[in-house]
């Protein structure tokens, strides 16, 4: 039985200290998930499935192409309000053990406003105006229940050779770790040093907690948040049936995460005997918020090819965010009589929290579209480029070098596909879209040897309505379903380490209402 530890060496303390600055979640999965978009910023736009670089003359112009603002015959103010219906299916997977549990999370707020003007003019077109519009959607919830007979999360916090060093005072040797979860785990007793490794001159003389048996493990990944966009801008007709565009845009957005699992000895395989410890319950946290701004610009041009082809193209500038971010860290280990040792929810438990600031550069965007109009049909096509490995991480504080180049290696070039109609009835429009956002990764490099890899395109499929009350005032509804394959792991460097798959399913859904002016 573990017995409490003496006050931690000065050393270990320091270092605790000085982890804590460090960067904590920044990946070039954090790094996507932060720049990605999805398609569709209001009702209308939602249900064409986001297409319109060709010119579309809503808000969703200001994200999609702005010049085609320019195609405008009236001033308007218009809004939306959106529900969003989020399903994860997850499989929990460990060696000759899989389980299922589905989850579902919902959401709701205001989608879009907008304002249009038309300025006046004796020749050409001039339309100006701004919008505040939501471009993507964070939240997300994986709840996961299984038994794992292969490893323990414990294994994971025993640190690799050069994480830590040992030293000796009065009281006997002690470890110096440079690795912050093996710190929390040894003050914890989810890791422990081992005399008898010691005396063996074993490199990493330490035991985990759980050494023995089949553990349960249960737990959830919970992700929230959303990122808004403000934009200004407008268009000119700078020739004949030819309109250029820019906007100046402001995303800002928020998103958190949070990472429960629970891990229990429940068939009392490690009970203190041959060689065990008696543990009973372990529960691990970490949860990390990141506030984030940014600024780009988008320019584009929109021209009537003939009387029934438009076409379209847009640059859009990187984006830069700066991002503030908090984190923290929380274990807790219980044996069989009761004891229990926690780290993280104490004042000067400061290991695995902290704050840190950094900035992300996005990629320039390239994308081209066009449109066909025969009778009462217009078909919608667009292709957007973006080169993923060009984004980066950068800090006055910390080398983001081996960050930038793991992007650089996993990352590529991928081409955005979205299509859409519209078939026109009187006072009625009745619109469909669909679309494919391709996965940036060049490989998936999962440390659980023999487990498969995951494609994690995105698949859009959306259906609308609009519906012109009268002259001045139009309703519209939009429907969108995404469909994509993730994947989290419980935990890595671990042979066979357990792992979650996903299959989610987002439904999102606008009602929207435009005002002529």
């Amino acid at each position: 039985m573990p017995q409490l530890r003496p006050f931690a060496p000065l050393a270990i303390v320091v270092a605790s200290l000085l982890l804590a600055g460090s960067a904590h979640a920044q990946s070039a999965d954090d790094a996507i998930r932060f720049a990605d978009r999805t398609p569709g910023v209001t009702a209308y736009s939602l249900g064409l499935g986001g297409v319109g670089i060709s010119g579309v003359t809503d808000a969703s112009a200001f994200v999609i192409n702005p010049a085609g603002l320019g195609w405008l015959s009236s001033s308007s103010v218009s809004g939306s309000f959106g529900l969003g219906e989020v399903t994860t299916g997850g499989t929990f997977n460990a060696p000759g053990f899989d389980s299922f549990l589905e989850r579902q999370v919902t959401e709701a707020g205001i989608a879009n406003l907008s304002y249009l003007f038309k300025v006046p003019t004796t020749q050409g077109s001039m339309v100006i105006g701004a919008a505040l519009s939501g471009v993507h959607s964070y939240t997300r919830t994986t709840e996961f229940d299984g038994d794992n007979g292969s490893n323990s999360i414990t294994d994971y916090f025993i640190p690799f050779s050069d994480e830590f060093d040992l030293f000796e005072d009065a009281d006997g040797i002690y470890p110096d770790f440079t690795r912050t979860l093996s710190f929390i785990a040894y003050e914890t007793f989810a890791i422990d040093l081992d005399q008898g490794l010691l005396d063996a001159g074993d490199p990493v003389p330490f035991l985990p907690a759980v050494s023995a048996g089949t553990v349960a493990q249960y737990g959830f990944f919970e992700d929230s948040g959303q990122m808004m966009e403000l934009n200004f801008g407008g268009a000119m007709e700078a020739a004949p049936d030819v309109m250029v565009g820019f906007s100046l845009n402001i995303p800002i957005g928020s998103f958190e995460r949070t990472r429960i699992i629970q891990e229990e000895d429940f068939q009392n395989d490690n009970d203190g005997t041959s060689g065990t410890t008696d543990f009973d319950y372990l529960y691990f946290s970490e949860r990390f918020t990141s506030d984030l701004v940014g600024v780009n610009g988008r320019f584009g041009v929109s021209m009537n090819a003939n009387d029934n082809m438009r076409i379209g193209g847009t640059i859009e500038t990187p984006t830069v965010y700066a991002i503030e971010e908090s984190y923290g860290t929380y274990l807790e280990t219980e044996f069989d009589n009761g004891d229990l040792f926690a780290y993280g929810d104490q004042p000067g438990q400061t290991a695995g929290s902290g704050e840190f600031d950094y900035t992300l550069t996005t990629p320039w965007r390239l994308g081209m579209g066009f449109s066909f109009e025969t009778g009462p049909v217009m078909l919608m096509a667009d292709v957007e480029w973006v080169d993923w490995s060009q984004m980066e991480l950068s800090s006055n504080t910390y080398d983001f070098g081996p960050e930038n180049l793991d992007i650089r290696d996993a990352l590529q070039s991928v081409v955005n596909v979205r299509l859409g109609a519209v078939a026109s009835f009187d006072n009625i429009e009745v619109r469909a879209g669909a679309g494919y956002h391709p996965d940036p990764r060049t490989e998936q490099r999962f440390h659980s040897e023999g487990f498969p890899s995951v494609d994690r395109g995105r698949t859009f499929g959306s259906l609308g309505l609009g519906y012109k009350l009268s002259d001045r005032i139009g309703i519209d509804l939009g429907w969108m379903m995404e469909e994509l394959t993730d994947r989290s792991d419980l935990y890595v460097d671990v042979r066979d380490a357990p792992y979650v798959s996903e299959d989610v399913t987002r439904n999102r859904f606008q009602f929207g209402m435009t005002l002529g002016l």
